[in-house]
């Protein structure tokens, strides 16, 4: 289980790229693959939805405009963990992770799951 908030951008092959949290707090980049943007239109159109009515419900209020690490939508997901390198500029090699999506399943809008995409290749 990740929850995704939505912050989402697309690199240069078409993928879309969510942050997101494992276990509530660990924050990851996660990656759904570009040939599969179909798919992924629902997912990227519930997170902006819910950005949407965290708004609307602060500016009724008055209030702030909400945080968005704290607009989250739990996602069920199988993929793999891929290892990133990167070199800053003192020369260190730094390196994070980030969770490629094969499959992924969410509740649509009446309470069912709904599952995308494919199984993961052994």
């Amino acid at each position: 289980m990740l929850e995704l908030i939505p912050l989402m951008r697309r690199n240069s092959r078409d993928d879309l790229i969510v942050r997101g949290f494992v276990d509530r707090k660990i924050e990851i980049d996660i990656f759904f693959a570009g040939r599969r943007t179909a798919e992924v239109g629902p997912l990227e159109a519930q997170l902006k939805a819910l950005m949407s009515i965290a708004r609307k419900k602060a500016a009724a209020a008055g209030a702030r405009p909400p945080d968005v690490e704290k607009i989250r939508l739990p996602v069920r997901v199988e993929g793999a963990w891929r290892r990133s390198r990167q070199i800053d500029d003192s020369g260190w090699e730094t390196g994070s992770y980030h969770f490629v999506v094969a499959r992924w399943s969410l509740l649509d809008k009446d309470g069912s799951t709904v599952s995308f995409g494919e199984p993961p290749v052994a």
